[in-house]
């Protein structure tokens, strides 16, 4: 039976470029020997509840018409599933080296669009590479997707009933818009605040149209087919915690505060200091405590990161008072409206709008929180884990951050001409941390 792709989803899936591939990768890396026939067994389990994993996008002839989810008749499980082995040494660097080269790769959008891959050998374990379109779902969807695709035991896996991920649903555009018209005509109380949401809403949206681009420095060029990536070494969440509860602050501050020290750090390093520039920030829109579908509910906000800021504590608090600032402005609401109406222009309008965001700032960054125990894939413990978000537009650099079983991890992708050694920017982050923990 055909689904409809939500206009959210819709539009990230139009807005993929070339050089700048729409398509979520993840690592997980396993603390013992996981062979490819057991692999394909518990994925093979797992496809009954998992119906979108094996259905493809297909574009509608009329124009404004949105796509739809088909079965696949074609698919073969074999088709999205490989082994691979790295050149010697066989260690961090090679494997970082091969992340890298597949974020360059697009997916087949003819077929469902994801791909993963095994590497049997990794480390006295092995390692499982993802790569899913961003149409699938946004980071939360995709840790709910990870969830139905792995267990809470290790021999979880022969089961044969599986947690299914839900798929997104509900009303669709035009239906939500009357329902919303006649509650604002039965109310003339909300139809007041409506109105008052909307012009503050129209001077956001103006505040961030005239907002400069940032800076140039070495994080922004013109994006090219060749990609590198890397991450850090693992944090623990309890010193985030120990920081967050000294000082007042979020987790995410304390995490976001060693980003933009990193950075700072990184560009220093290469005589290139700015005073501040601007992340592009994913934010959840979902309700509070409310199921997750897969699919893409989230809105994008611009963050000042105070990158000029040369004593870890006071970066911290420059953090927490714009991320504040955020948290009591329309800006979310804003992104989410922007997304949302990308979704209603034809493609090649979508890839234009796109950068509005993208060509104010320097980098995406990403925070998910991900599953707060350990984790089987096949009956292999997850020992660690974490992700690269696209890039998007124009922008060549992408850092994430993924909280698993008590750890959290950055993640750093970025193109060959901007940041040709990310790894150097991952020890930036974990020096950054390690320079506030010792501040406060």
């Amino acid at each position: 039976m055909a689904e409809t792709l939500s206009r959210a989803d819709a539009a990230w899936l139009h807005v993929e470029e070339p050089t700048n591939h729409f398509v979520v990768t993840s690592l997980l890396l396993l603390d013992d020997r996981l062979e490819l026939d057991r692999l394909r067994e518990a994925l093979r389990r797992r496809l009954p509840a998992l119906p979108r994993l094996s259905r493809r996008v297909v574009e509608d002839a009329w124009p404004l018409t949105a796509p739809r989810w088909e079965p696949d008749p074609t698919f073969e499980l074999d088709g999205h599933l490989h082994r691979l082995a790295l050149p010697g040494p066989g260690g961090r660097a090679e494997l970082e080296a091969l992340v890298g080269d597949l974020v360059g790769q697009p997916l087949d959008l003819q077929r469902p669009p994801w791909q993963a891959y095994l590497v049997e050998d990794y480390e006295g374990g092995s390692a499982v590479i993802t790569r899913l379109h961003h149409c699938l779902g946004d980071g939360a969807a995709l840790v709910q997707l990870q969830l139905a695709l792995t267990d809470a035991r290790r021999d979880g896996w022969r089961a044969h009933r599986t947690l299914a991920a839900r798929q997104a649903g509900g009303p669709g555009l035009a239906a939500r818009a009357v329902d919303a018209l006649r509650g604002l005509a039965a109310d003339p109380r909300r139809t007041a605040g409506a109105l008052r949401s909307a012009a503050l809403g129209a001077g956001t949206l103006v505040r961030l149209a005239l907002l400069d681009p940032d800076p140039p420095t070495a994080l922004r060029s013109r994006p090219g087919v060749l990609k590198r990536a890397a991450w850090s070494d693992p944090v623990a969440l309890d010193a985030v915690r120990r920081i967050s509860r000294a000082t007042g602050t979020t987790v995410n501050d304390v995490v976001v505060s060693a980003v933009a020290g990193g950075i700072g750090s990184y560009l220093a390093a290469l005589g290139q200091p700015a005073a501040r520039i601007h992340a592009m920030v994913p934010v959840d829109v979902r309700p509070r405590g409310g199921a997750v579908a897969l699919g893409n509910r989230f809105s994008l906000v611009l963050l000042e990161l105070p990158i000029g800021v040369r004593h870890a504590r006071e970066r911290l608090m420059r953090v927490q008072i714009e991320m504040d600032r955020i948290k009591s402005s329309l800006e979310a609401r804003v992104g989410w409206a922007l997304v949302t109406g990308l979704g209603l222009l034809p493609a090649g309008l979508e890839r234009q709008a796109a950068g509005f965001f993208a060509d104010k700032a320097s980098l995406v960054l990403t925070n998910v929180i991900g599953p707060r125990t350990r984790r089987y894939l096949a009956g292999s413990r997850i020992r660690s884990q974490t992700f690269w978000e696209p890039e998007s537009g124009s922008l060549t650099l992408g850092v994430s951050i993924f909280s698993y079983a008590g750890q959290v991890v950055l993640g750093v992708v970025a193109d060959d001409r901007s940041v040709p050694r990310p790894r150097e920017l991952a020890a930036a982050f974990e020096s950054a941390f390690a320079e506030l923990a010792r501040e406060v």
